[in-house]
């Protein structure tokens, strides 16, 4: 009896030990099994079944299980793995889609949006299992329905922190009904601007400098955009300032400012004189064709004579401007890709002697390749009119004005940018210019620097494709063609003389690409470009 009672017991030690080392090897095993082409039939038919009886047991709708026990063996063996979530199965056999939507509890909306991740995981087994879930369990706005559940933890947060992150007076009622893909984009955009958030809790916007006033604003301005309840409500929080005028335009505030700040920093580096001036191309980055000058004078003003040597018969270009010590003196009406001969002078104010000269050399870049190419077809010297043609010119998105002279050199560009859209530009004061865009008015230094924002005058939008403009001087007429389509697109500046009956200058402009909004050249005219005389 002891002996049988031994032999038991070493018998179920073996039995415990062998079950351990299955249990501890079974990935092992199983692999072998999967890989003994005897057997390994078996195998599959034995785990197939036990798969089947897991979608069976947990699962309601045969369709699903149908398309379940079509998948291989392997891919079973995920799904049985995914549908181990009870709060999956329970979504998969009654899927009360519209309580996951509706949904204000942020636990619960964790939950969910774990179930709906498994779901996607299963989508992806096989085409057929993606297009029931699609079709047959979601059924309507599929891609949107899972979008919704999978954000709802982060709107509940959102809604709850809103009013807090943004105390905007009479806003808390708009947040609310705010849908959840505008609270989502909302959230985004003040994401990207911790000082926004910071600003509408205080509201002291002299605390910020112009840089920060326009992050500000066009936070503001895009968040408005998302509901117009809201931009009312932002509009009545700051009280008279345009929110809308700073987002659109104050980059261009921002980058003049910073452009003063490096000239100022790089002039104090040493003192100049007018021998030896300070140059800086292009200072303001808006106009390609052109130089600023400063050097310290011991005298209230000095009179300048700027004068441009003329390239390929064209006469010398010249002007007279006052100086002062500080300011920066234009040097316009370069030739492009050229080394320029500039000479400038200091006059007697009384009798306009020349009391000091400076030969300059000044280098330019090539056109930009959007400006359209020039021909000039005739020019009869003597009766033009003085001056540069000035070229309201326009792409699809953004304006680039310019004016050429009487042989179709490009004299001056005014990059404006597409801040400020398609725009007409017009001659207002000496070294001013007005432009225009479709709903502001701005006031620009020849140079290109932004002297402010005036406002817009009401006047009619259409604009006529002929313009004719009376050039009182030599008693011409200048007719401006915007747009030809002919085998080319073309537009034509055209000169005719009142006295002698004939035409004097026709120029015609070679446009890039076809049809209007591509390119047009709104508005033309003949001006003097800078103060004192021009050129023919």
């Amino acid at each position: 009896m002891k002996k049988e009672k031994i032999t038991v017991l070493l018998i179920s030690i073996i039995i415990i030990f062998f079950g351990f080392g299955l249990l501890f090897n079974k990935k092992k095993i199983e692999n072998i099994l999967k890989n003994n082409k005897s057997i390994s039939k078996i195998y599959e038919n034995s785990e197939k079944k036990k798969n089947e009886k897991i979608f069976d047991t947990k699962l309601k709708d045969k369709k699903l299980k149908r398309i379940l026990e079509s998948l291989s063996t392997d891919k079973m063996e995920i799904a049985a793995s995914v549908l181990s979530d009870g709060k999956l199965v329970d979504f998969i056999n009654s899927p009360n889609i519209q309580s996951y939507i509706e949904n204000t509890d942020y636990t619960k909306a964790i939950e969910n949006a774990k179930v709906i991740r498994e779901l996607k995981e299963l989508s992806l087994l096989s085409p057929e299992l993606g297009k029931y879930f699609k079709e047959d369990l979601i059924k309507n706005n599929f891609e949107n329905t899972i979008k919704i559940i999978e954000n709802r933890p982060e709107v509940i947060k959102i809604r709850e922190r809103i009013t807090k992150l943004l105390p905007i007076k009479n806003s808390k009622d708009t947040f609310a009904q705010l849908s959840e893909e505008d609270l989502m984009k909302i959230s985004e955009i003040l994401s990207k601007s911790p000082m926004t958030v910071e600003f509408v809790e205080k509201k002291d916007i002299k605390k910020y400098d112009l840089e920060e006033v326009v992050e500000i604003s066009k936070t503001l301005y895009k968040i408005g955009n998302v509901n117009p309840s809201l931009a009312i409500e932002i509009e009545d929080m700051l009280k008279g300032f345009d929110i809308r005028k700073a987002a659109l335009y104050g980059d261009l505030y921002v980058q003049d400012e910073k452009y003063e700040k490096e000239l100022k920093k790089e002039y104090e580096e040493k003192k100049y004189t007018f021998e030896d001036p300070f140059l800086r191309y292009n200072p303001y980055g808006r106009t390609p064709l052109a130089y600023g000058m400063k050097y310290e004078s011991n005298k209230d003003f000095d009179l300048i004579r700027v004068t441009v040597l003329g390239m390929g018969g064209m006469p010398n270009f010249s002007y007279e401007k006052k100086y002062s010590s500080g300011e920066i003196l234009p040097i316009v009406g370069l030739y492009p890709k050229s080394e320029n001969t500039v000479i400038i002078e200091q006059l007697n104010p009384i009798d306009k002697k020349v009391l000091k000269a400076k030969k300059l050399k000044l280098k330019t870049v090539p056109v930009d390749d959007k400006l359209p190419a020039i021909y000039v077809e005739k020019r009869v010297p003597g009766s033009i009119q003085p001056g540069f043609n000035l070229a309201s010119y326009n792409l699809s998105d953004e304006g680039l004005p310019f004016t050429f002279d009487s042989m179709g050199n490009i004299r001056y560009i005014l990059k404006t940018g597409k801040e400020m859209r398609k725009v007409k530009i017009a001659k207002e004061d000496a070294g001013i210019w007005e432009v225009k865009n479709d709903e502001d008015k701005f006031q620009l230094d020849i140079l290109g620097k932004i002297l402010g924002r005036i406002g817009r005058d009401d006047e009619d939008g259409t604009s006529k494709n002929k313009k004719t403009k009376y050039l009182v001087r030599n008693n011409n007429v200048l007719t401006v063609v915007s747009y030809r389509d002919d085998a080319y697109p073309t537009a034509l500046f055209s000169e005719f003389g009142l006295d002698s009956k004939d035409e004097i200058f026709k120029a015609i402009i070679f446009y890039d690409k076809n049809g209007a909004d591509e390119n047009i050249i709104e508005d033309g005219e003949r001006v003097i470009l800078y103060e004192g005389d021009s050129e023919n």
